[in-house]
């Protein structure tokens, strides 16, 4: 059964995803099990993937939905694009997709310099070939109206000391989503790039790491939902920033 989440004060009244089905990759980890309970909450049927069926299992367990269903899914997988399109003929077809995914590498954090270079390649294939492959598998299996997302941090846009690769492949995915909304056109689904700033996710809380002033996992969620369903104000513009709980999520002032 959903369980209820709390509702920002800029929520939309009218947001209602019945009848559609929404892919979470990485909907397992903490920003994306925020994003899964929101959209569960809005009505969708939540598809949440991971490369780790232990931790799929886990989180099923534990948000005991009969709207929600884990897979399996490697955005590096040699067989991606058929594995999408089996998960649009399960599901009768596909309204949307949230890339939740990044990787800080098993380097640590180093300066740039001393990187080596499987270092340096590992986080390239990690966080930019991902994204990159995911467009390409999902795109042609969503819904003409549906729309496609991609979570990202404000290292796309702010120096990132010691994790140089890791905001590498933020403004490179960055560049990369607004590219592919320009080449689109309006010609098929939406897509959209969401920046963030300091998430409060359930992980952080249990580390004891937290902030009242950082942004619930499920405000993002909420944000997603409306922009999923077309009720958000900003739905029409393709780069979204959401830095501020209580000014909520805001369209870039560049979109060219």
């Amino acid at each position: 059964m959903t369980t209820p989440i709390t509702v920002p004060k800029w929520a939309q009244p009218d947001t209602n995803l019945a009848g559609s089905t929404v892919v979470v990759v990485g909907g397992a980890g903490g920003v994306g099990e925020g994003v899964v309970q929101a959209l569960l909450a809005a009505g969708a049927t939540v598809v949440a993937t991971s490369r780790s069926a232990g931790r799929l299992d886990e989180f099923a367990r534990r948000i005991d939905d009969p709207h929600l269903h884990v897979r399996e899914l490697d955005l590096l997988d040699p067989g991606l694009d058929e594995a999408a399109a089996e998960l649009a003929a399960e599901f009768d077809g596909l309204y949307g997709v949230v890339l939740s995914v990044a990787d800080w590498g098993r380097q640590g954090r180093k300066p740039l310099l001393d990187l080596t270079d499987p270092e340096w390649e590992d986080q390239l294939r990690q966080n930019q070939t991902t994204v990159f492959r995911a467009y390409r598998a999902f795109i042609p299996q969503l819904a003409g109206d549906g729309m496609i997302l991609q979570l990202n941090g404000l290292s796309a846009d702010l120096p990132f000391p010691m994790a140089a690769a890791v905001a590498a492949g933020s403004a490179a995915t960055k560049s990369l989503t607004r590219t592919l909304a320009a080449e689109l056109g309006g010609r098929g689904p939406r897509v959209y790039e969401l920046v963030l700033g300091f998430i409060r996710t359930r992980p952080r809380r249990l580390a004891g790491i937290d902030d009242p002033g950082w942004i619930p996992a499920t405000d993002v969620g909420v944000h997603i939902a409306e922009v999923a369903a077309a009720t958000s104000p900003i739905a029409g513009d393709t780069l979204h920033y959401f830095v501020d709980q209580a000014a909520g999520p805001q369209a870039a002032a560049d979109q060219g």
